[in-house]
């Protein structure tokens, strides 16, 4: 009780100092979480009406072959595009705490020197994650109520639903649990596993710890293993054991390969040339190299939007079904990727905010340093959006039965307009950064300021 009593007077303090801090968060909530909520709760609503239902090839097969469409059942479908938008929105919102995290770690270690036990900062740390996801599991609800109104009359056309629109109750409380559990997940336990390493920070030199080695794939492999829990909790409360269960699988696979991939493109950036008299690209590969957890998010965001993305587009045009509530679900994924590129464009601005401002106090054009940001956020767009692209063909060649039917143009014009939307979902999300930087002073820049609030 002791310990209680003591944590309830520290806790109004720190999360007044954490909102003072670091306010951004609670935009980045919103940006990155709401979308993800609201998309999976507006695809429950609708899995809610076909869990009974039996669907033909023309309207599922292009995005699964026939044998896995019935075991995961048209239903576990739309409960699993919604959780890839969700998982999306955390990845970036995770990046976000993390790095905040990251720049209090000398204020833990002096907590914990104080007295304070590690019980005690990771309830508070705890605590900070879930008032964000309460914020925004909050929005996200409401948001997938709107979603779930206006996108009622393309997935009643799509998948022949009789008329009458009705809103089901428990697709609201399951969103609005996967919105909180998969904050928990993703940006708790990694926050909190972060925060609880502090103490190292008061020595002058670190230890060489083997954690630290793989750091880049620690992450990687705790994201993989919540998607495969948060999937198999939500696929079990959806749509049953059977389907929750082979859902959950092809989870854990689709996200090794989308990590895997990733990874390898990031590894690719660093080996870019870097020619003298293209000083702008040097930089820009130089500052994807810094940056790899966050270029690696960003390239797994475009690389999951394109793979959507081309799959509606490659079922659309090959479809004897109007194919425009996929184009839906593939927007939803497009919004969520362009907050995680919000958020990664303004995590790197951060990180990079005394280079940036260097460079324009030592007479660097405004535009040459916005720029090295949409050149930046273009390569891994690019590459992203390609590699995504190619795995869409793929998977469409090998599951959709007209598949030898459409020209190889036709599927080539698809993939380069995925790898277009990809370039231009990275550049939007970009300009909320773009216009930060554009109205902070250099001085303000060379300053150790929290965010880019000027």
């Amino acid at each position: 009780m002791k310990r209680a009593g003591r944590l309830l007077r520290l806790a109004p303090g720190f999360l007044a100092a954490s909102v003072r801090r670091d306010w951004p968060l609670a935009g980045l909530a919103l940006l990155g979480l709401a979308p993800g909520v609201a998309a999976l709760v507006a695809w429950l609503q609708i899995a809610w009406r076909v869990r009974e239902l039996s669907y033909s090839a023309a309207q599922f097969g292009w995005i699964l072959p026939p044998a896995l469409l019935d075991a995961v059942t048209p239903a576990g479908v739309l409960v699993g595009t919604g959780l890839v938008t969700l998982l999306v929105g955390c990845l970036g919102l995770s990046n976000a705490y993390l790095a905040s995290v990251e720049r209090r770690l000398d204020d833990l270690a002096l907590l914990l020197s104080l007295g304070l036990s590690r019980l005690e900062l990771t309830s508070l740390l705890l605590l900070e994650a879930m008032g964000l996801a309460a914020l925004g599991t909050f929005f996200g609800v409401l948001l997938g109520l709107a979603l779930s109104v206006v996108s009622w009359l393309p997935a009643r056309d799509y998948l022949g639903l009789e008329p009458g629109f009705r809103l089901f109750f428990w697709p609201f409380v399951i969103g609005a649990l996967a919105g909180l559990l998969a904050t928990l997940l993703f940006v708790g336990v990694t926050g909190i596993s972060t925060g609880l390493r502090p103490l190292s920070v008061l020595s002058l030199r670190p230890r060489k710890h083997w954690m630290r080695d793989w750091g880049q794939w620690r992450f990687s492999t705790l994201g993989i293993l919540f998607t495969g829990v948060l999937t198999l909790l939500l696929g079990v409360l959806a749509v049953g054991w059977q389907a929750g269960v082979t859902l959950a699988i092809l989870a854990v696979v689709l996200a090794t390969l989308l990590n895997v991939g990733s990874w390898l493109l990031t590894r690719f950036y660093w080996r870019l040339p870097e020619p003298a008299n293209w000083p702008l690209w040097a930089l820009a590969v130089q500052g994807l190299a810094r940056h790899r957890r966050q270029t690696a998010g960003m390239t797994l965001a475009m690389t999951a939007g394109a793979l959507g993305v081309g799959l509606a587009a490659l079922g659309w045009v090959s479809g004897d079904v109007p194919a425009t509530f996929p184009l839906w679900v593939a927007a939803m994924l497009l919004v969520a990727c362009a907050s995680l590129v919000l958020t990664t464009s303004a995590l790197a601005a951060l990180e990079r905010r005394q280079e940036l401002g260097l460079l324009a106090a030592l007479g660097a054009r405004r535009s040459r340093v916005r720029g090295l940001i949409l050149l930046e956020n273009g390569i891994v767009a690019v590459a992203g959006g390609m590699l995504g692209a190619m795995l869409a063909v793929v998977a469409w060649s090998l599951v959709g039965s007209e598949a030898s039917q459409t020209r190889a143009a036709t599927v080539a014009a698809i993939a380069l307009l995925d790898v277009m939307a990809a370039l231009t979902t990275a550049w939007i999300g970009a300009l909320p950064v773009l216009w930060l930087i554009a109205r902070q002073p250099p001085a303000a820049s060379l300053r150790d300021q929290p965010w880019l609030t000027g």
